[in-house]
C-alpha cells in the first residue's frame, strides 16, 4: 500500500455533497459545477488544512475513525464554500476544454522535461513585475505543452509574486538511454517595458516510459529576468 492521505476522500466527499446542496438552492454565483471546477475546489481545500497519511489497512481504519469529527466537517465545508465562490469566480482559460489524459495514450520512449520555473522583475525597483506575458520558444514556434492546463505563452499574477512555469510536452526517442540537448528561448514582454529574451540548453536522457503529469521535484529553475521600463535607460547596458 502507498502512503495516502485519507482528507483526500472527506474533502471530495464534503464538496460533492456540498454542490449537490448549491445546485438545489441555486444561488446566482453559482455558474458552473463541472467536474473540473470540483477538482480544483477539492485542491484548493487540500493545500489549506493539515493531512493525514496512512501507509497500512490498520492505519486508515484508525484515522477514519478521528476525521469525520462535526467540527473537522464544519471546517472542511466551510472552506470548500469559500474555494466554490473562488473557483467560479476566476475559471482558468482551457476550463471545460482540458486535454484527455496522458494516461490513456500508449507508453512510449521519450524525452521528459522538467518543469521550467521562474521570476519576473522590475529591473529598477527589483519588485516582482506582474502582468507579464512569458512565451516559451523552441526551434521557429511556441514550445507545446503537456497539456492544456499550462499555458504558453503565460501571464505573471499577483498571487505568484511574479513567477512563471511551463511543462513541455514529451519528446519521442528511438530508444532509452539516448542523450540530446534541448535549446528553449523565454520571451518575456510587458506594457511600458523592454523586452528581454533567455536562451537555455537542457541535457536529457531518453526514458522508457512516456511522462504523464508534473512532478514537482523534477524541476529546472529558469535564471530571474529584469525588465526596464523603457523610458529608463538599462543601466545594465
Amino acid at each position: 500500500m502507498k502512503v495516502h492521505n485519507v482528507m483526500e476522500e472527506l474533502i471530495t466527499a464534503r464538496a460533492n455533497l456540498m454542490y449537490e446542496r448549491l445546485n438545489e438552492t441555486k444561488p446566482a454565483w453559482l455558474t458552473c459545477d463541472c467536474k473540473d471546477c470540483r477538482l480544483d475546489v477539492v485542491c484548493y481545500v487540500l493545500n489549506r488544512i493539515p493531512p493525514r497519511y496512512v501507509v497500512s489497512g490498520r492505519g486508515v481504519v484508525h484515522t477514519m475513525k478521528l476525521v469525520p469529527t462535526p467540527q473537522i466537517k464544519a471546517d472542511v465545508d466551510a472552506l470548500v464554500i469559500e474555494a466554490v465562490r473562488a473557483i467560479n469566480s476566476t475559471k482558468r482559460p482551457y476550463h471545460k476544454d482540458i486535454a484527455p489524459s496522458a494516461r490513456s495514450q500508449v507508453p512510449e520512449v521519450s524525452f521528459n522535461f522538467p518543469i521550467f520555473s521562474g521570476s519576473v522583475f522590475d529591473g529598477a525597483s527589483f519588485e516582482p513585475l506582474i502582468d507579464c506575458t512569458i512565451t516559451l520558444k523552441y526551434g521557429e514556434g511556441n514550445a507545446e505543452m503537456i497539456d492544456k492546463t499550462w499555458a504558453n505563452p503565460c501571464k505573471t499574477y499577483s498571487v505568484t509574486n511574479g513567477s512563471y512555469s511551463f511543462l513541455v510536452k514529451p519528446m519521442k526517442a528511438d530508444k532509452a538511454g539516448e542523450s540530446k540537448y534541448f535549446t528553449f528561448t523565454i520571451e518575456v514582454g510587458a506594457e511600458g517595458y523592454e523586452s528581454v529574451s533567455h536562451a537555455f540548453s537542457v541535457p536529457l536522457v531518453s526514458e522508457a516510459e512516456r511522462q504523464s503529469e508534473a512532478h514537482t521535484s523534477y524541476s529546472l529553475k529558469i535564471q530571474d529576468l529584469f525588465l526596464f521600463r523603457s523610458d529608463i535607460k538599462n543601466p545594465m547596458e
